[in-house]
């Protein structure tokens, strides 16, 4: 598909995969937190959590791999926005700074 058959809002270098996959993220304190990863890019994941994080934290996130013979995505981000959705329910977009 062209770019120009795109819808303005799906305009991106790179597209999303949309993913539906446990991850875990270690934050800054050293606090493990298991998430939902819902989509990832070349240059950012989006999580689902029951706990909003503060923008600006650096953390690392890390995905299993789902086939042994692929390693775990890990890699350092950092938290763009986080939004509650619905109760007990947020939206961490991350920006993946280094790939591990």
């Amino acid at each position: 598909m062209a770019m120009s058959d795109r819808q303005y809002s799906e305009k991106r270098d790179f597209m999303r995969m949309q993913i539906d996959s446990t991850a875990q993220v270690i934050r800054s304190s050293g606090e493990s937190l298991s998430v939902r990863c819902s989509n990832l890019s070349s240059s950012g994941v989006l999580l689902e959590s029951p706990q909003a994080l503060p923008a600006g934290e650096q953390l690392i996130i890390t995905i299993p791999s789902e086939r042994p013979e692929f390693p775990d995505f890990c890699a350092e981000a950092r938290v763009v926005r986080s939004s509650e959705v619905v109760d007990d329910l947020c939206r961490i977009a991350l920006s993946i700074e280094r790939i591990k």
